[in-house]
């Protein structure tokens, strides 16, 4: 093989690569589609400080978890995405029996743990990651201004974006203020 053949294949290789990785995540992600809308349900309840919903959204992505097949998806992470909808499954059935919103904000930070692997590794178009050092833990949404879902109405804002569009920004605890260049910054949105 000559070095210019080579170089035709590396570059080829380099430039269909990703698109191929792509395509056959695809079907994975259009089966998600669904199940991040009722996620999205239930993120914007517990940040509203409700249970209204929330088991029944649970119920709905544990069955739509059950039916997405990962066998198409081929690569550097394809071991990670045929765990994936039977991890979604167990994290939501757990959520949809727990009782009081407490216990069903814990539960949501169970189920967030495999949605947001799947948005790292995916990364659907829109969604964020916000990250919450009070809570230690993570959540996936789509609005802008930073909702938490395990603080509510007591720290909504409390977060940072860890990935995704808006990288990086965060606010504060309410009441804190900008700080001064030099200082320690808080990962809190006020």
């Amino acid at each position: 093989m000559t070095t210019k053949t080579t170089i035709m294949i590396l570059t080829l290789s380099t430039v269909l690569m990703p698109a191929l990785a792509a395509a056959d995540t695809a079907a994975f992600d259009k089966a998600m589609a669904p199940i991040f809308a009722k996620y999205e349900t239930i993120h914007k309840a517990l940040a509203g400080d409700s249970t209204k919903g929330v088991a029944r959204s649970a119920k709905v992505i544990a069955k739509l978890a059950a039916k997405v097949d990962a066998k198409g998806v081929t690569g550097e992470h394809a071991t990670h995405y045929k765990h994936l909808p039977m991890k979604i499954k167990a994290a939501a059935s757990r959520l949809s029996e727990a009782k009081g919103i407490a216990k069903q904000r814990e539960a949501f930070k169970e189920l967030s743990r495999p949605m947001a692997m799947w948005a790292t590794m995916s990364k659907p178009a829109g969604v964020k990651m916000v990250f919450c050092s009070m809570a230690k833990a993570s959540w996936l949404q789509r609005a802008k201004e930073i909702a938490n879902p395990y603080m509510g109405a007591k720290m909504l804002h409390c977060g940072e974006v860890v990935s995704g569009l808006r990288k990086g920004s965060a606010g504060m605890h309410q009441g804190m203020g900008q700080m001064r260049k030099g200082q320690m910054k808080s990962r809190h949105v006020q």
